[in-house]
């Protein structure tokens, strides 16, 4: 290529897939609504905090559950395992460990930012998009939920959206998989399977089985082997099992466990892998309570009815009375709340009630969600146990639906030099009008007067100063795009 030759121009580079761009329109009504937002969350006593984009991996990793971790921008950069933050709350965990463990509870703390979730772009759905919410921390019990459903219900109302308040409790569904003799990831198997039923989704129990419990062989010669076992005394089965792990390399000194707990550890997971019984009640139970959805009476009676024929736990019955009864006195009927006791939420830290707003209208897309994580803290390494509840919103979402008034760009003035001599006085005079209030453009371009009134047009701008070189200058009202269209 010689250099009188123009060069090749390279092909243009376009976005990312589910990410998008944000006109000036959109970004203007999207800070609008996260101020009004932040002025609900003020005055309710809750401080706003800003976490880090990247955190580590295990941060997510924890008590995320499936979905979420298969969701996860992660990778490693320097021999450090990294990822973009999926959600908040585990960021604000975090937090709270490192910097506010001595502080007197509750702890209300807000946020807003941007999360990264690989999921299958969709309407009302990309990859990148705005989380503002708060946590409540140090506040057991149901008052803590009704100040969160609250909260939530008061910012959707803000914005002329009438809220559906749905609410579920994950502690009825993890009180009967206690009682069954599942390892953790049938467990957490069988959780993300009743948030897919509640949805009306398809799950194939048995494609997964194998996964599972392992293949019938596997099954048969463990059954097989507890057979043949069986005559041993407790120390020699003790001593055969611990030559089998020092045989495949496995390290039984300078564990948290003794040997002895090593061994039931090994042998009770053996056991399980081949429960397909127990998996199979486990799938039963999900799939009834993710069919129970409806009017809080009704499904109050057929929850009852159910914790009775199976034995379980009443606590979490009375928690979703006392919730009901709150968010009653903060004016929260139950006609605005659907029960949903077969909620799951995709996230494994949620111990007690949860909860999802949707747009009354639309029942499918949902604004906020959140709910009780009670062990989260220590998990994360909190020095004692910490109650907490809390709640997100998709920014984005609310502000496309949000009522704003006078939601239109605000009048913008152009000042133009006459000629390049007059350019410092064309500079002082938009200073001194944005000192005033008013949104100033400077023509910086040089134009002719006709070129800025076209300039002006295509922009909206409807007031022009033309500056003279002595420092006088002259104001001109323009028409509108329409009045323009109109007289033409």
């Amino acid at each position: 290529m010689t250099a009188s030759q123009p060069s090749e121009t390279p092909p243009p580079l376009e976005r990312l897939r589910g990410m998008h761009d944000v006109d000036p329109q959109s970004l203007r009504r999207r800070r609008t609504v996260l101020r009004r937002i932040f002025h609900i969350l003020e005055r309710h006593g809750y401080e706003a905090i800003e976490t880090p984009i990247l955190e580590s991996t295990e941060l997510f990793l924890r008590k995320s559950g499936p979905e979420r971790i298969a969701q996860l921008y992660a990778f490693t950069f320097r021999n450090r395992e990294i990822a973009l933050r999926p959600e908040h709350t585990a960021s604000v965990l975090r937090y709270y460990v490192e910097n506010r463990q001595h502080e007197p509870l509750p702890l209300r703390l807000a946020y807003a930012g941007p999360v990264f979730r690989y999921e299958r772009p969709q309407a009302n759905r990309t990859r990148q998009f705005t989380e503002v919410g708060c946590e409540l921390l140090g506040a057991p019990g149901a008052s803590g939920d009704a100040e969160v459903i609250h909260l939530a219900a008061e910012i959707v109302q803000a914005f002329g959206i009438a809220p559906r308040i749905v609410i579920g409790h994950v502690g009825i569904v993890l009180d009967y998989l206690q009682r069954l003799p599942l390892r953790q990831r049938a467990r957490d198997w069988l959780l993300w399977s009743m948030e897919r039923l509640r949805k009306g989704q398809r799950v194939d129990l048995d494609a997964e089985l194998p996964l599972l419990t392992g293949s019938p062989q596997v099954a048969r010669l463990t059954q097989e082997l507890h057979e043949r076992l069986q005559p041993l005394t407790a120390e020699e089965l003790e001593r055969l099992v611990l030559a089998l792990l020092h045989e495949v390399g496995m390290q039984t000194t300078n564990s948290s466990r003794s040997p002895d707990e090593i061994v039931r550890g090994v042998l009770a997971k053996l056991a399980r892998s081949a429960d397909t019984d127990a998996l199979r009640r486990g799938f039963d139970f999900v799939r009834e309570l993710a069919s129970m959805q409806g009017p809080p009476d009704r499904v109050v009676s057929d929850l009852r009815t159910l914790i009775a024929r199976y034995g379980l736990d009443l606590t979490p019955l009375q928690q979703i009375d006392h919730l009901l009864e709150l968010l009653s006195a903060y004016g929260i009927g139950t006609q605005e709340v659907v029960l949903s006791p077969g909620m799951a939420r995709g996230l494994h830290y949620y111990t007690g009630i949860l909860f999802e707003v949707y747009p009354r209208h639309d029942p499918s897309l949902q604004l906020c969600g959140g709910g009780r994580y009670d062990d989260l803290a220590q998990l994360l390494g909190a020095r004692a146990p910490l109650p907490a509840c809390g709640f997100a919103c998709g920014l984005e979402r609310i502000a496309e639906l949000a009522a704003l008034p006078g939601d239109t760009p605000p009048a913008r003035i152009l000042v133009a030099a006459a000629e390049p001599a007059a350019m410092p006085h064309a500079e002082r005079l938009a200073e001194r009008l944005r000192a005033q209030g008013a949104i100033v453009e400077l023509d910086v371009r040089q134009r002719s007067l006709t070129a800025n009134r076209r300039y002006a047009r295509r922009r909206g701008i409807l007031e022009m100063f033309v500056v003279e070189a002595s420092g006088t200058y002259h104001r001109m009202t323009l028409r509108s795009p329409e009045e323009a269209d109109r007289d033409d």
